[in-house]
């Protein structure tokens, strides 16, 4: 095997990298509006909003990733880790948005309107 050959888990695109790229610049987008039209919390809370946006992508990549090793060892049991990670996910965002507006006292319309904004990311992910 060559050793600049990608081996494993690396070698699976899971289109994660483009998605991340995609929401961070929509992050950055709305994040500056809040800031020029609102104030710095506001964009504090819009940033803290497309993080956790963020953070789920990388979730689901990872689980992706350990479902496809997983698939290959033994098929089938592939799906109870992609929900599981579905549950994850949804418990995760919910516990963020609990300390965000609870924890942190940010804004919530922010973070409401660029975790939406962000999740827009999914749509713009075409391969060339």
């Amino acid at each position: 095997m060559d050793q600049n050959e990608p081996t494993g888990l690396s070698s699976i695109d899971t289109g994660a990298q483009r998605i991340l790229a995609i929401q961070a610049l929509l992050i950055s987008v709305v994040a500056w509006g809040f800031y020029f039209y609102q104030n710095q919390l506001a964009a504090q809370a819009a940033l803290y909003g497309g993080c956790i946006v963020l953070f789920n992508v990388w979730m689901m990549d990872r689980r992706v990733r350990i479902a496809a090793k997983i698939a290959a060892i033994s098929p089938g049991k592939e799906v109870q880790v992609l929900y599981f990670a579905a549950i994850q996910r949804f418990i995760f965002t919910l516990a963020l948005f609990i300390v965000g507006m609870k924890g942190l006292d940010l804004p919530p319309v922010p973070m409401l309107i660029t975790f939406a904004v962000a999740q827009l990311g999914y749509f713009f992910n075409k391969k060339a």
